[in-house]
């Protein structure tokens, strides 16, 4: 147990992935964060799409669904632990609310 030892999360950032009947991807759902003035982050791009591991010649001609429908409709929004209050992490998700009924009624 972490907190045990004395340590503590503080929960950086919250992964967020869209539900599939969202038409949008991870780019665009972060620019219309953006313009509510939410900042985000992508999530990590999978390591066998990277361009590194490609070069190395692993993960020849391999797919890794979940990894790729992820870095695609994921992002990250931030949370408490970066001097947010609570009423900051309250007004995240009233716009991050706002942002994803927007989507979902474009998408119908």
């Amino acid at each position: 147990d972490v907190n045990a030892r004395g340590e503590i999360n503080i929960y950086w950032v919250y992964a967020v992935e869209l539900l599939p009947e969202v038409a949008a991807d991870a780019e665009e759902a972060m620019q219309k964060m953006a313009d509510a003035k939410i900042g985000t982050r992508p999530f990590f791009w999978p390591m066998h799409e990277q361009p590194v591991f490609q070069r190395m010649g692993l993960f020849k001609g391999q797919s890794f669904p979940v990894a790729e429908r992820i870095a695609r409709r994921g992002f990250y929004i931030p949370s408490g632990g970066l001097g947010l209050t609570d009423e900051d992490c309250r007004e995240v998700a009233q716009r991050v609310r706002s942002v994803m009924e927007v989507l979902v009624v474009q998408s119908s």
